[in-house]
Parts: C-alpha cells; sequence; structure tokens
C-alpha cells in the first residue's frame, strides 16, 4: 500500500498573500499536480494531510483545499493542526461535496490500519495528546491488533534539532513512545516541524514529513527559512519504505 503524506501546506488568506515571500498555494498546486501525474505511475491508495492546512483557518483556504483533493479521486484524511480553527474547516466541509474524505480519520487495507490521533491544544502553538484522546487511541490499537499499526498526528513527538519548532513540539511524547512500543506500533508520521526527518527504533519509524509550505534553516532558533518543500510517499510493505519528494 502506498501513502502519500501531505503537512504544512499553510494555505494563506488570499491568493496574493505570501508568508516569508512564499505563494503558498502555488507550492500546494505544484505539489498536487506532481501527486497526478505519479498517480499515473504507480497506484497510490490513500493521502494523509496532517495538520496547518490553513495558516489562519479561513473557510476559503479549506474551500480551495477541500476541492483540489477531491478532483484527486483518492481516499484521503486531513488532520488538523495548531494553525487550523476546526469550525471553520467543518463549515467548508458541508458545503463542499465531499465523497473522498475518510471522516473518522482510519483505514484498513489487508494487513495495515491507519489511525490519527488529535494532538491540538486551542491556542497554543505546542501539542498535547489529552487523557480521552490516549485511552482512545489505545482502544483503536487493541481493537485492531491483528495489523500493523501506523499513526499519524500533527505535532513532532522526536526533536528535530531546529529549536524554534522543538520548543512547541508534543509535550507528552514520552507517554507516546511507551505506548507506541508497547503494543509494537510500526510508523508515527507527523509534521509541524518543517524540518524533514526520519529515525528507526527497533521495529517502529518514525517520520517528519517535508512541508508544502516551506522548511526551517536546520537549527534555526529564528525566523529563517531554507529553499525546498515537498511529500512523502510512504510504501507500507513488510519492509516499510519512505521517499521524500524535495522541489
Amino acid at each position: 500500500m502506498k501513502v502519500i503524506h501531505l503537512t504544512d501546506l499553510h494555505l494563506t488568506r488570499s491568493r496574493e498573500q505570501r508568508m516569508f515571500d512564499v505563494s503558498t498555494y502555488d507550492n500546494f498546486d505544484f505539489v498536487f499536480e506532481e501527486i497526478r501525474r505519479i498517480k499515473s505511475l504507480t497506484v497510490i491508495e490513500l493521502v494523509v494531510v496532517s495538520g496547518d492546512i490553513s495558516n489562519d483557518g479561513d473557510v476559503d483556504s479549506y474551500r480551495y483545499f477541500l476541492n483540489k483533493m477531491e478532483s484527486l479521486k483518492t481516499p484521503y484524511i486531513a488532520i488538523l493542526g495548531n494553525h487550523d480553527i476546526k469550525s471553520n474547516f467543518d463549515t467548508a466541509l458541508t458545503e463542499e461535496e465531499s465523497e473522498y474524505i475518510i471522516t473518522s480519520c482510519e483505514y484498513n487495507n489487508n494487513t495495515w490500519h491507519i489511525i490519527s490521533v488529535d494532538t491540538v491544544v486551542e491556542g497554543e502553538d505546542y501539542g498535547f495528546i489529552s487523557k480521552d484522546n490516549f485511552a482512545e487511541l489505545e482502544r483503536k490499537i487493541i481493537k485492531n491488533s491483528g495489523f500493523n499499526t501506523a499513526i499519524f498526528m500533527h505535532h513532532h513527538a522526536i526533536p528535530v534539532d531546529t529549536p524554534i519548532v522543538d520548543s512547541c513540539m508534543l509535550n507528552n511524547a514520552k507517554e507516546l513512545l511507551e505506548l507506541c512500543d508497547k503494543y509494537k506500533v510500526r510508523f508515527i508520521g507527523s509534521g509541524h516541524a518543517h524540518t524533514p526527518r526520519t529515525w528507526h527504533h527497533n521495529n517502529m519509524t518514525t517520520c517528519v514529513a517535508p512541508a508544502v509550505a516551506f522548511q526551517w534553516l536546520l537549527g534555526t532558533e529564528t525566523v529563517k527559512i531554507s529553499t525546498g518543500f515537498g511529500f512523502n510517499i510512504i510504501n507500507f510493505s513488510p519492509d516499510l519504505s519512505i521517499t521524500s519528494c524535495i522541489y
């Protein structure tokens, strides 16, 4: 099963607005056409978007996102990040004809169970998994214990050595990693860090995908970006492989 992992689109309030002289709409459109091209070469079963779809939660940015994603005609999961506003996303979702979005944010094939967990704390940049969300995550992992488990979320759980984002990562990452180790979770995918990174520990892979909008300059403590944007292709085969597409 091949999955496209997008993260941190940061679509602005209007197309003319730029972030650090970057058009996030242009980047998203480019990535979108790349996904179309890749789909013509291989089967993509699912797309996962792991948060910060919008930069300021504007309803029109969500309308644009949903319209584009639906035109792919591929099932997709949309997870919200700390920049997103859930009520505005839900408003756009009720207005658009959404046939392919998986509102349960769960997906199964013959061997894998893909699940998301909400890490957003309203009004904060850092992430935290609430007690209720932890209990729900554990329940779903146990229920699907016959499958390999992959978890997607917005905030990263392991420092990427870029202080500007490591200062607002997942606050209770230790508890999550212990839970994943206990139940032999195979994969954790996230965004938020704008710094692509992959770790392997025992039989688990933890991966931060490159942002669609922009990357932070590695190691920066202040607002400095590097060139490049992109996404990951994850092949959930027995060996599990990740291809980072950077442009």
